[in-house]
């Protein structure tokens, strides 16, 4: 049975866990430790302007430059990177230059339709900024490949288009 001093020990084992915690926290918060989405990206804190100055796509697919770009704009507005615009001044230009973009059909019906992709999409962006043509940052290429099971090609490709926008967004905020 219960006794009244194993009731007292479980309130003081309580007390140190919450006071380690407290410690925990305030020992993080002191060292300047922060999130990855609270830092600054290359664009600066998300005030800033970006517009896209091109898509370079040497590939036979010719909705693929609007679909890079569609994701694009919806990644930086999620991620508030920047204030996306459409014409005019822009305090930032971005240029996406896709390298490589591949599939290849690995699995077929009997009514000749495609069931499973293997896809890669290879691409660099570069920003400018707005006012003159001065290069302010270069990502480098960023590559990314998967298996698809779809019956249309530009369905599955839409993951893989994601990913690789995704990663282009993770690489503007890291800045070493």
């Amino acid at each position: 049975m219960w006794s009244r001093t194993d009731f007292s020990k479980s309130r003081k084992s309580i007390r140190v866990f919450f006071l380690l915690a407290v410690f925990a926290v305030m020992a993080l918060s002191g060292c300047g430790y922060r999130l990855a989405s609270d830092t600054p990206s290359v664009l600066g804190d998300g005030s800033k302007t970006l517009k896209v100055k091109g898509i370079e796509s040497p590939t036979l697919h010719p909705w693929l430059p609007y679909a890079i770009r569609s994701r694009l704009r919806d990644e930086i507005g999620a991620r508030y990177l920047a204030r996306w615009v459409d014409s005019g001044p822009a305090d930032y230009e971005i240029q996406v230059n896709v390298i490589n973009f591949t599939t290849s059909e690995w699995i077929r019906t009997e009514f000749d339709t495609s069931q499973l992709y293997s896809m890669q999409l290879t691409l660099e962006a570069i920003v400018y900024e707005g006012s003159g043509n001065k290069e302010i940052w270069r990502s480098g290429q960023i590559s990314y490949s998967e298996y698809d099971e779809r019956v249309d090609e530009r369905a599955a490709s839409g993951n893989i288009i994601t990913q690789v926008i995704r990663k282009l967004a993770d690489t503007m905020r890291q800045k070493f």
